[in-house]
């Protein structure tokens, strides 16, 4: 048989593409040529070049990358497995998981399928990611072998990985077994324990990741950097700091060196616990062993520092850290900025942003928050209204959050005409309000009596399809509560129960404090026996609640039965609770009562305070 001759000039141009290829010398748009170029006068001896090509092309545009396979078949060059290989990855990296299906389906017909393994691998690899592990279990573990295509560790792996992402680390575990008790050639590998190491600690399953973590040193896998790293940092999280330091030990023993995020993990365990001994310990050991802190190290240190208050110690670090070379992020700049807010370093904060912009870095919304919310505290609304115009002025046009923090500003001021505005302005960006803002306007115009328009919000709120919480219901109900509207507090409760909101104790122990304020005590009961009904339990706000209702109501006795309920239940008295009860025994004249509560204040593990010693003091002199 005669073998058809390919022209010289393409010959040289695929020997080209395929020695550019190997040398890494095709980039993207140089590859599109030369697939142009090859196809005007291709021949089946030229798919290897263009595989060569697909190859580059998928790993930018995955989308143009299924295109080009289109022009290969009408071109009539025969595709091979690792085209097919090709297409199925462009498929799927394209987020067209049904396309690569289709391709996966070609493969198998074409009779490719017993050596197509990678070609599996893509597949499951995109199914994972769209957390159908299950899914690709099926594939595994009954599809693959039915057509001869074994599964290899890579394929398990996938299937740990995705398993794990779906927390479901028990079954990983199951399937570790499985894998074991086979006995075939496909044993579980130093990055399948890694994978499910962690997902147990993600799922705070700490038992079983370090019985796990033993399995694998008897079956005689030695663990790398990253299986101690995983358990280290499992355990920091769990602060369980003694065992951390005993999985450091074996690192040594192993003579693996701990990285930088082993020891991070460990700082960021010890701040937590607030053991800064131990940090510098640990900051001392790091320096011994060459380890350098990175930013994360550094972020970690400077966050400890300012929620603590010692924004100065922080700063020290931020400069040592920028002589040493280390570029503070974003984060890094919020962490000390939050810091000043919290100090209330207004000079230092707008220092801080002029040197941040200065370093080439643009304040985010998070940044422009901090900021706000400063100065809102403060309630400095010309500050705040000129930071929101300086975020137009910088191209950033406010979030949701930002507009929140200055609507949740004008309400609290009662400057609701202003806030309203803020409210239309975010509309009309585009912006959708969420139940906090809603709650934030209709708290200002019930604090301003303006209840028409509380209603008005109200429903624009549910036309939104924003359905009210608890929190929100328990909110304004407390504020009708406490201002006597309490047949308007009822009409909520029952709204609230009719549109499937659980009312919890806070919600009854806000009725009952309202009933027992209009003096309305069968009310009272009533609420009690529904709530007890329901299964929620009176809590120390509902006991202390009824105790004092009862005691402006001038039924000391009835109190005093709350109270002894409440002391024999398993419910323990509050101090205030406490004090309500022998202010209402001395108003009464029932000092020897009052007394002998006094004395029982330190069998329930409570000490008094200034206002039970004024109690004593004045009604007994």
């Amino acid at each position: 048989m005669s073998r058809r001759l390919v022209p010289v000039g393409r010959r040289i141009l695929e020997q080209n593409i395929k020695g550019r290829y190997h040398a890494g010398d095709i980039g993207t748009e140089d590859a599109l040529h030369l697939f142009d170029e090859l196809l005007q006068d291709a021949q089946p001896s030229s798919i290897h070049a263009i595989n060569c090509l697909l190859t580059i092309i998928r790993r930018d545009c995955p989308a143009l990358g299924v295109s080009l396979f289109n022009r290969i078949a009408r071109a009539k060059v025969a595709p091979d497995i690792i085209t097919y290989g090709i297409l199925v990855d462009c498929c799927c990296g394209a987020g067209r998981l049904d396309l690569g299906h289709a391709a996966m389906g070609h493969i198998i017909k074409l009779g490719f399928a017993a050596e197509a393994i990678v070609n599996f691998n893509h597949l499951l690899r995109a199914i994972c990611a769209e957390k159908k592990t299950s899914y690709a279990m099926n594939i595994v573990l009954r599809l693959m072998p039915e057509f001869n295509c074994i599964p290899n560790i890579f394929s398990y792996n996938i299937l740990f990985k995705g398993l794990c992402n779906e927390k479901r680390s028990q079954e990983a575990l199951e399937l570790i077994q499985i894998m074991v008790e086979d006995g075939g050639c496909c044993r579980p590998d130093v990055v399948t324990y890694n994978t499910v190491v962690d997902g147990l600690l993600k799922e705070g399953e700490v038992g079983k990741a370090y019985s796990l973590f033993s399995e694998m040193l008897q079956r005689g896998i030695s663990p790398n950097a990253v299986t101690y790293s995983s358990i280290i940092c499992g355990m920091c999280r769990l602060h369980l700091m003694d065992k951390a330091e005993e999985v450091l030990q074996q690192m040594f023993d192993r003579e693996i060196l701990p990285d930088v995020a082993t020891y991070t993990s460990l700082i960021h365990g010890y701040y937590s616990l607030g053991q800064c001994e131990e940090v510098d310990r640990i900051f001392k050991e790091m320096s011994r062993n060459g380890v350098q802190p990175d930013i994360v190290t550094y972020n970690i240190q400077m966050d400890y520092l300012c929620k603590n208050g010692r924004c100065a110690e922080a700063r020290k670090i931020f400069d040592s850290m920028v002589s040493l070379g280390q570029k503070p992020t974003v984060t890094t700049y919020s962490i000390l900025l939050h810091g000043y807010a919290m100090e209330r370093s207004f000079h230092d904060m707008n220092c801080l942003i002029d040197l941040m912009v200065g370093n080439g870095i643009a304040p985010n919304h998070f940044i422009y928050n901090i900021l706000i919310s400063a100065y809102a505290k403060e309630e400095m609304v010309g500050e705040v209204m000129h930071i929101f115009t300086k975020m137009r002025q910088q191209g950033l046009n406010p979030d949701v959050a930002n507009y929140g923090a200055v609507i949740n500003l004008l309400s609290s001021i009662g400057r609701m005409d202003d806030a309203m505005s803020q409210y239309n302005q975010m509309i009309t960006e585009g912006l959708l309000p969420g139940i906090i803002l809603f709650s934030q306007l209709i708290s200002g115009f019930r604090t301003c009596g303006k209840w028409e328009k509380v209603h008005e919000l109200f429903s624009e709120m549910l036309d939104r399809g924003i359905y009210p919480n608890t929190v929100f219901f328990n909110t304004i109900m407390d504020h009708l509560c406490k201002n006597g509207r309490v047949m308007e507090a009822q009409d909520l409760f029952d709204l609230m129960v009719h549109m499937g909101v659980k009312p919890d104790v806070c919600t009854y122990s806000t009725l009952i404090g309202g009933y027992l304020f209009v003096g309305q005590m069968d009310e009272v009961s009533k609420l009690l026996d529904n709530m007890v009904s329901i299964g929620l339990k009176p809590n120390v706000i509902t006991y202390t609640i009824l105790i004092d209702g009862y005691c402006k109501n001038g039924r000391i006795d009835d109190a005093l039965v709350v109270f002894r309920e409440m002391l024999a239940g398993k419910v323990k008295p509050c101090i205030i609770t406490f004090n309500i009860m022998i202010g209402a025994l001395l108003k009464g004249g029932r000092k020897e009562e009052a007394k002998d509560l006094f004395d029982g204040i330190w069998a329930k593990g409570l000490v008094p305070t200034v206002v039970t010693y004024n109690l004593m003091i004045q009604k007994l002199i």
